[in-house]
């Protein structure tokens, strides 16, 4: 497996991808909303790196996967922030398309038992009509799940489970830290943008007037 600096590199590199196809083909005006969508989510992860990048420098040896070091710590506080501002750009971008789409049928269908409009119900909404596939949206709930228990329980896991995702694996067990290596919070906000910037290309497809 990649370390951290290595696989923000990766994260990176395929954000800028992204922006370059978005701002070529779904983009209409300057500053676009879809296109800051990944501007936004670039910036952090360059941040993200420099910062890692400095830690680094300031610890020597630097042991990023030992367990416990207060190295690790740090790396899985920073990068837990990279994730979470990622999924923030995503649901703040899934959310503008509703209206610049003229999305009312997944608004509608997102909203039947909700007084708010939420990321989680749009892509439930969304796989309904087919904009989702079903491997995908198991990635969706397990990437939300995620965001879930760092954002609102502290990355304090609520039931035993193990969760694989491509080559991450991330241990879950009730009233502790959910566990995985120093990549965990940069491989699922490289899972999160590619989920979106796949709905997005399938709600350009679908519903561009």
């Amino acid at each position: 497996m990649n370390s951290v600096i290595e696989e923000l590199g990766v994260f990176i590199d395929g954000v800028q991808s992204m922006i370059k196809d978005v701002e070529t083909h779904f983009a209409n005006r300057q500053n676009d909303f879809r296109s800051m969508c990944f501007y936004n989510i670039y910036n952090r992860g360059v941040l993200t790196r420099e910062i890692i990048v400095l830690l680094e420098k300031s610890a020597r040896p630097f042991l990023e996967d030992t367990e416990g070091s207060q190295e690790a710590e740090r790396i899985m506080i920073v990068t837990r922030g990279l994730f979470t501002d990622t999924m923030s750009s995503i649901e703040k971008a899934a959310k503008d398309c509703i209206p610049a789409y003229w999305m009312n049928d997944i608004k509608d269908r997102a909203m039947e038992q909700n007084s708010y409009l939420y990321l989680r119900h749009i892509i439930y909404a969304s796989a309904e009509k087919g904009l989702v596939t079903r491997e995908q949206m198991k990635l969706w709930e397990d990437v939300l799940l995620m965001r879930n228990l760092v954002m609102h329980n502290n990355s304090e896991a609520d039931r035993s489970a193990i969760f694989e995702i491509g080559d991450l694996k991330i241990s879950m067990r009730p009233n502790r830290m959910m566990k995985g290596p120093t990549v965990t919070f940069v491989k699922l906000s490289e899972i999160a943008v590619e989920l979106f910037y796949e709905w997005l290309k399938k709600v350009n497809e679908v519903y561009k007037r």
